[in-house]
């Protein structure tokens, strides 16, 4: 007869099993991608949820979304052989913007440009309309731009810089043909079509 030392096997089914040092890679491994895959879905919902804002909202999406300051969106309309232009902006009101169409027209002799207006903000808002009666079919592009300069408010100098070195967004760049060093400026365009008319 076999004597021996009986030995009682109990399994916790609730005590995690051995994990291998194989299976922990694998599983770090699979955190790190989850974690990768989060971000990139986060991000690429913000950048949804910014157009969706501009599409539905039919204005600039809010700042402390975009993380933009000012924010400036343009939209334009041709009626007849006339250019109506509206902008949203996160400007303070007072802010001055210059608005401005061109066509380069279809051929080398051919090309339109209005006059440049300028444009005070009121209530995050601009409009101006244009007449392009002695224009030829084409694509209008209208542009908007903003820029610190002596025209403008002392709250707006005071809030973005005497340079605009306080403005940011993906809009900024410097514009050349103010001087040297050259201020920062933050400028929009859109097109349409004119037809002929």
């Amino acid at each position: 007869m076999f004597r021996g030392v009986a030995v009682s096997i109990y399994h916790d089914p609730l005590a995690p099993a051995p994990v291998s040092p194989s299976s922990r890679r694998s599983r770090t491994a699979h955190l790190v991608l989850a974690g990768v895959v989060v971000v990139v879905l986060a991000a690429a919902s913000a950048l949804v949820v910014q157009a969706g804002a501009e599409a539905v909202l039919g204005q600039c999406a809010p700042t402390w979304l975009v993380g933009t300051d000012p924010q400036l969106c343009l939209n334009a309309s041709i009626y007849g052989r006339t250019l109506s232009v509206t902008g949203s902006t996160s400007l303070p009101d007072g802010a001055i913007v210059q608005v401005w169409a061109t066509d380069d027209g279809t051929g080398s002799d051919q090309g339109w440009t209005t006059d440049t207006v300028s444009l005070t903000v009121s209530n995050g808002a601009f409009s101006r309309t244009f007449d392009l009666s002695d224009w030829g079919v084409g694509t209008v592009t209208v542009y908007a731009q903003f820029e610190v300069s002596s025209d403008q408010p002392e709250s707006v100098v005071s809030r973005y810089g005497a340079n605009g070195e306080r403005l940011n967004g993906p809009d900024v760049k410097p514009d050349f043909s103010q001087g040297d060093p050259p201020p920062l400026a933050v400028q929009s365009s859109t097109d349409v079509d004119l037809p002929a008319g």
